[in-house]
C-alpha cells in the first residue's frame, strides 16, 4: 500500500517551513518512507526541444510540466546550448513546496550540463548568449525531508527488492551550483514512466525543510 503523503498542489505559494520538526510521516526516530510514483525517462529535450535564441535573455520551456514528467518531489535538470555555448546560464524556477529557487549551469558547448537540486517547476532559463537550448530532466530524483544519513532501508523499485541506488544527505550551505537542501536520490534502475520507488531514509528532525534556496 502506498505511503499517505500530503503534497502541496497550489503552484506560486511557498509552503517551506524554518526548522520545521514535525511531520506526520516522520517517525520519532527520524525515519521517513519515501513513495515516488512512477515519473518519465530522462530526456534531455523533455521541457524544451532545440530552440534557437538569437540574443541573451530567458528561454522558457514549451512542455507542460506535470507530475509524471518532474516527479513527486522534482527532479534535476540538465541544460545544453549548442553551437559553442559558453558562460553561466541560471534556471529560475520552484521546488515541491513552492519555493522559489535558481540553479546556475556552466555551459559547455553542445555537452549537457547536469543540475543538483531537484525543481518541480521550472519557469526560464537565463541564456548568457545567443545559442540553440535545450533543457531536459535528469535520473536523479528528488525527496521531501531533508537526509540526514546516506543509508537506504527497505529499499524497493516497482514493489520489488531493488539493486542499491544512492542517496545523498541535504546540503546545508545553499549556493547557486550546490547540492539540494534535502539530498536526492538515484535509483539503480532508472525512471522509465513504469518504475515505482519506495525506501526508508533518516531525515533531519530539527530542520525537516532544510536550508532555504539561494535565489540571487
Amino acid at each position: 500500500m502506498a505511503v499517505q503523503v500530503a503534497v502541496p498542489s497550489m503552484k506560486r505559494i511557498n509552503y517551506r517551513v524554518a526548522d520545521l520538526m514535525y511531520a506526520a510521516d516522520v517517525g520519532v526516530d527520524g525515519q521517513a518512507t519515501v513513495d515516488i510514483p512512477a515519473c518519465a525517462a530522462a530526456s534531455g529535450t523533455a521541457l524544451l526541444n532545440a530552440l534557437v535564441v538569437a540574443a541573451a535573455g530567458n528561454v522558457v520551456p514549451t512542455a507542460v510540466q506535470t507530475e509524471a514528467i518532474m516527479g513527486r518531489y522534482g527532479r534535476n535538470i540538465t541544460v545544453v546550448g549548442i553551437a559553442g555555448a559558453a558562460g553561466n546560464a541560471t534556471l529560475v524556477g520552484a521546488d515541491y513546496l513552492g519555493q522559489p529557487m535558481r540553479e546556475t549551469f556552466v555551459l559547455a558547448g553542445a555537452t549537457p550540463v547536469v543540475g543538483k537540486k531537484m525543481f518541480k517547476d521550472v519557469q526560464y532559463l537565463i541564456a548568457p548568449m545567443a545559442s540553440t537550448y535545450s533543457i531536459g530532466v535528469g535520473v536523479i530524483l528528488g525527496v521531501p525531508y531533508k537526509v540526514l544519513h546516506t543509508s537506504l532501508l527497505g529499499e524497493l523499485t516497482s514493489d520489488v527488492t531493488a539493486g542499491a541506488g544512492a542517496l545523498l544527505a541535504g546540503v546545508v550551505t545553499q549556493t547557486l551550483t550546490s547540492g539540494d537542501p534535502r539530498g536526492a536520490y538515484t535509483p539503480a534502475a532508472a525512471p522509465d514512466g513504469t518504475r515505482t520507488y519506495r525506501f526508508t531514509c533518516f531525515v533531519d528532525r530539527n530542520n525537516l525543510h532544510g536550508s532555504a534556496h539561494v535565489i540571487a
